[in-house]
């Protein structure tokens, strides 16, 4: 079930020029808010994929993190972008490598991504995880547990 949430989102949107002939589909969304001169001060580059994105650039823009966490989305899993997640892996090369994921960890991308990113970089660098623990159920049941799961894991997110 795809989440209505970012049906009206104001950062979810694409201009015409991004659909015009001459231009292709984004494997991989880097994050333009970092200029090439700062990259080597970033801390923290993380990857993710959906709507969780909307909830870290929001965190990281509150909480004046702008220019010490890049956040890379990752728009196509399969077949993973091998070539474009190593270029974003070399330009930020001093930060620590992250995967966030609103769903649990053994519900969402993350056990798909973990080996290819560990292929991608030949064992040289190490992506942890972000997101929910382990479990049963794809939902808590409760909303205040939903939130406080949310919270927590933006609070990860925003560690350096």
């Amino acid at each position: 079930m795809t989440p209505k949430s970012l049906l009206r989102h104001p950062e979810a949107k694409s201009s015409f020029d991004d659909m015009i002939e001459g231009t292709e589909f984004l494997r991989v969304i880097p994050d333009d808010s970092i200029s090439e001169r700062k990259a080597d001060s970033v801390e923290k580059l993380v990857f993710c994929s959906g709507k969780v994105y909307y909830d870290l650039i929001k965190a990281r823009n509150d909480n004046n993190l702008g220019d010490k966490i890049a956040v890379v989305r990752v728009e196509q899993i399969s077949p993973f972008p091998f070539d474009l997640v190593k270029k974003e892996c070399l330009r930020y090369p001093n930060a620590k490598v992250q995967w966030v994921q609103e769903e649990h960890k053994n519900q969402g991308a993350w056990t798909y991504v973990q080996p290819r990113f560990n292929t991608t970089v030949n064992g040289q660098r190490k992506m942890t995880y972000v997101g929910r623990p382990t479990a049963a159920s794809p939902a808590t049941g409760s909303k205040m547990q939903h939130v406080k799961e949310l919270e927590n894991l933006l609070a990860d997110f925003m560690t350096l």
